[in-house]
């Protein structure tokens, strides 16, 4: 089989740089891994396969209809393969794998939403059932549900009654093509309307999620591209699903449309990615050849986008790109069914992109130019180089310098141990004995055990008490804000004119409780990483000289506990009072009493929230700290070990044992020798990531 031909119009592999590091960085690991007789393989297994294994995720996040599917199609090289007409009825996240860790290649795999979760969805509305309970009157009640009956007439017409047969079923296919998709992730038919085309959509609106499976190519690491329609869906459980999943995501591209850039819509999402502190963003700008614009008032237009984003991400630059997936398609297809030559031209001409052109026109390529000008102006060779920018410093303050990190410890651990079996090999040879029994060393690993599970054991019950004051203060917070906003709803009702509508807003407590929760993570994070550094120093200080002065090269390694983000976007979940005016018409125009219970119903809500969202920043960093206390005991013990190897036995040794002994000496020297070199290495590596984010 010939080799498959390269990406057209592909200047940039998405994360080749990336890949490159990691590749070093195994090859480094394999020598570390074969000194010492192979003694540090086991220890440093979770390091190669934290390596072999992580994936780039990156979600495509925007508005319906913004052209993310049509974005996507051409980003991952293949036209045409999600259908482009999903709405908030089949908010299904799509997962796209290239070179997925389990190795599967080829293939889907799709979801259906399990009994519970379609009970909830189809029988009380799911969330937002819970979230009217007890605000709305009956006859409201039953306009909330008319679209859910509308969802499940709709499943029980594509699928007939044994629809319920499939609930928490998986479907499984060895080969995926666009027909297949279209089955599972495409809207078809709209709800309310009779069914036309029983193929397109059927198993829609029971298919909870999708993961599909391909090689490497086109990209140049391995990686995740997620398809999130959106998460504005009326019977919320979806939205529940998409925002769950952007939790897994380590990098986003917002598409938004030329028509209307950066929405209040668009703004929610970019605040409950900021909730996430994710500020991993770059910003596509879709459909600019569907509006007729100059070079000044696209300019503007970008630098408005630009301006909005600085002041919601604190100051943080995000690139924005202004560009067209229809142009991206038709430079890779020749599909010109919604190409305009002339607005393509002129844009062209007014963005001053002729030279990029030329130097992208391919040869013996039908409509080269043409082409080339589309791909350039679609701006797809920007978005690909901003994603693997944004990859590869991301990457760089993250997985590659706690690898580095993990590395260099290890191998200036092994200089120390090369260097005790060194002085071993010449005490044997002197018949002296070793610098310690055996007896001895493992008193001093029990001791060292004791001593560490004390720290860490303290650590957790300190750390306890952090937990519990900040579920306290964001409970007060929240009741204390309750109070006023109550007061603040009549006021507001009353300045009302006749016709207008009030819509509550609640995201200044959302801001308030993000800042508390914020701080606190980080101060109990930080106490922990400052605790542990403490213990790296004091550790044996009760240990003979020689011992102590060895023992300095086992460090914990406390990076990946001390980067350890807070993540605050549960608090983005919508709260009864944040539904619109056509769900809760005429809520606010009942007796105080009522207006009272819909305030504390929400308050509960946030309390419910804030207790489920310091309960997951606990057990983060006690999982972060379980894994630390369990690699440096590990690390302790191998290193106290070489202390009793070898020396004095009484015995005349043989020729054929002496000459064992001078290969294991000389063994030992090219190890440290190699050691030292590695950690030369490690220190040039850690720069090179340093400068390009590492100490960001």
């Amino acid at each position: 089989m010939e080799p498959e031909a390269a990406p057209l119009f592909q200047e940039h592999r998405v994360g080749e740089q990336l890949q490159s590091v990691k590749a070093s960085l195994l090859g480094l690991l394999h020598q570390l891994g074969s000194l010492s007789d192979g003694a540090l393989k086991k220890r440093l297994g979770p390091v190669e396969e934290r390596l072999m294994k992580s994936q780039a995720r990156v979600a495509v996040i925007g508005q319906v209809k913004a052209g993310k599917s049509s974005l996507i199609n051409c980003l991952i090289r293949k036209p045409e393969f999600l259908p482009s007409d999903i709405n908030p009825w089949t908010s299904i996240v799509t997962q796209l794998h290239f070179a997925h860790p389990s190795g599967q290649t080829s293939g889907a795999i799709f979801r259906f939403f399990d009994e519970e979760q379609w009970y909830q969805l189809a029988t009380r509305g799911g969330r937002l059932g819970e979230l009217t309970d007890g605000l709305l009157e009956d006859y409201k009640s039953e306009q909330l549900f008319d679209q859910v009956d509308a969802m499940r007439e709709r499943a029980k017409m594509r699928l007939s009654d044994k629809y319920e047969a499939l609930l928490g079923q998986t479907h499984k296919f060895n080969a995926i093509n666009s027909e297949i998709m279209s089955r599972y992730v495409c809207a078809g038919d709209c709800p309310d309307k009779p069914v036309k085309n029983s193929i397109a959509g059927r198993f829609s609106d029971i298919t909870r999620a999708a993961e599909v499976f391909f090689e490497q190519d086109p990209f140049g690491c391995p990686m995740c591209i997620m398809d999130t329609p959106g998460i504005n869906d009326p019977l919320l459980i979806r939205e529940e699903i998409t925002q769950q999943s952007l939790e897994t995501a380590d990098y986003f591209v917002v598409v938004l449309s030329a028509h209307q850039s950066l929405t209040n819509v668009d703004l929610r999402l970019i605040r409950l990615l900021k909730a996430l502190n994710q500020d991993q963003i770059v910003v596509f700008v879709n459909r600019v050849d569907e509006v007729t614009a100059s070079a000044d008032e696209l300019e503007k237009l970008r630098k408005r986008v630009v301006g909005q984003l600085r002041r919601e991400l604190n100051g943080k630059e995000v690139p924005v790109i202004l560009g067209s997936a229809a142009w991206a398609d038709y430079a890779l297809t020749e599909n010109d069914e919604y190409l305009d030559p002339d607005v393509l031209q002129d844009f062209v001409q007014v963005c001053g992109l002729e030279e990029q052109v030329e130097k992208s026109t391919p040869e013996d390529l039908i409509n080269a130019e043409m082409r080339a000008s589309a791909y350039v102006a679609s701006g797809l060779p920007k978005l690909e180089e901003a994603i693997s920018d944004m990859i590869y410093h991301k990457a760089a303050s993250t997985d590659l310098i706690e690898a580095v990190t993990d590395l260099e410890n290890l191998s200036r651990q092994t200089i120390e141990q090369t260097r005790v079996r060194i002085d071993n090999l010449i005490r044997e040879d002197a018949n002296a004995a070793p610098i310690l029994t055996r007896e001895e060393k493992d008193q001093l690993v029990i001791l060292a055990r004791a001593q560490i599970k004390s720290v860490f054991k303290s650590l957790k019950v300190s750390a306890a008490e952090g937990w519990e004051e900040l579920e306290a203060d964001l409970a007060f917070t929240i009741n204390g804000y309750s109070d006023n906003y109550y007061e603040t709803i009549l006021a507001e009702i009353a300045d009302l004119k006749r016709g207008e509508t009030y819509q509550c807003d609640l995201d200044p407590l959302r801001e308030t409780l993000r800042e508390h929760y914020t701080l606190a993570f980080e101060a109990i994070r930080n106490s922990l990483v400052d605790e542990i550094v403490i213990l790296n120093q004091s550790l044996g200080a009760e240990f003979c000289e020689e011992i102590r002065d060895h023992m300095k090269a086992v460090r914990a390694n406390t990076w990946f506990l001390g980067t350890l983000l807070p993540k605050t976007d549960a608090l983005y979940r919508t709260v009864s009072l944040d539904l619109t005016a056509s769900w809760l018409n005429g809520l606010l125009g009942f007796p105080r009493g009522k207006i009272r219970q819909a305030v504390d119903t929400a308050s509960k809500q946030f309390r419910d929230i804030c207790s489920e969202m310091v309960g997951k920043g606990r057990s983060d960093i006690e999982t972060a700290i379980e894994r630390l206390m369990g690699e440096y005991i590990d690390d302790v013990s191998q290193h106290l070990d070489v202390f009793s190897e070898q020396g004095k036995d009484g015995k005349v040794h043989t020729n054929q044992e002496n000459r064992t002994r001078k290969r294991t000496m000389q063994q030992s020297s090219n190890d440290l020798e190699t050691a030292e070199m590695l950690v030369e290495t490690l220190v040039e590596i850690r720069s090179m990531l340093e400068a390009s984010g590492g100490d960001k």
